[in-house]
């Protein structure tokens, strides 16, 4: 895994990452999540549970995306961890029992307060529906990325 940027104050991250299963993604960012001090170290533990129960892979076109999150317990400070895969990586797709679809984005939430979810889920959801901006995330750089996760956060 390899920082792409980290921007404290405003409260994101951003890493590429490869792995062999969406745990081991999930795993990655959620470990930097925590060694940024944004979230516990239950944090790990509980995103991997979530997403065995509640899938959020998002078959979104070309570039498909997750938005792995778990409970508010587990974090210490509101953020999102941008993960730009290497490679895609199979992921259970939302709300469709049995159905798969390889992703190449994850945005993670670290949500402290149930109230902010929506309209942060509103802003991720509405990155993902754009191709175009998804195949610029892709390429990883790192001004780019800035911009959006600075736009996405306020």
């Amino acid at each position: 895994m390899k920082m792409i940027t980290n921007n404290k104050d405003k409260h994101y991250l951003a890493v590429s990452l490869s792995g062999s299963s969406d745990q081991d993604v999930l795993g990655q960012m959620a470990d930097a999540m925590f060694q940024e001090g944004y979230v516990t170290d239950g944090f790990h533990d509980a995103v991997i549970k979530r997403e065995e129960t509640f899938p959020t892979g998002l078959p979104t076109g070309t570039i498909n995306v997750a938005i792995p999150h778990t409970d508010p317990e587990y974090v210490k400070k509101a953020a999102v961890c941008l993960g730009v895969l290497e490679e895609p990586i199979e992921f259970h797709v939302m709300g469709m029992e049995g159905e798969k679809t390889n992703v190449s984005l994850l945005f993670m939430l670290a949500i402290k307060r149930k109230e902010e979810q929506l309209g942060l889920l509103q802003k991720v959801v509405e990155i993902c529906q754009n191709q175009k901006m998804l195949a610029i995330i892709q390429k990883g750089d790192k001004d780019i990325i800035e911009n959006i996760m600075k736009e996405l956060i306020h």
